[in-house]
């Protein structure tokens, strides 16, 4: 008991050294694996350049993709692209806004 680990412990190690030649820990292998790959991406931006107004459910079905609305608003976020209306020049100064 030199490292006071259990015996299924160290089979599970054993089986690992042999399975993948280390025995370190794979924990950055854990957790779920993202829903959207780059490829996702890219097609998104491509739909948004043809088509700005594009619905959230519509960029959905285009990907094929069975995920929640909220989800693809997220990633566009992540993209750095939103639905929000910006003025493309300086705001006045006299006007309210």
């Amino acid at each position: 008991m030199r490292f006071r680990v259990s015996t299924g412990m160290v089979k599970k190690l054993l089986a690992q050294r042999r399975r993948i030649g280390e025995v370190r820990a794979q924990h950055y292998r854990a957790g779920r694996k993202p829903l959207f790959l780059e490829e996702h991406r890219s097609r998104l931006k491509e739909l948004i350049v043809k088509k700005p107004d594009t619905t959230l459910a519509e960029m959905r079905s285009a990907l094929g993709l069975s995920c929640t609305l909220p989800a693809i608003h997220y990633v566009l976020g992540k993209m750095g692209l939103t639905y929000k209306k910006r003025l493309s020049m300086r705001a006045s100064r006299a006007a309210r806004t």
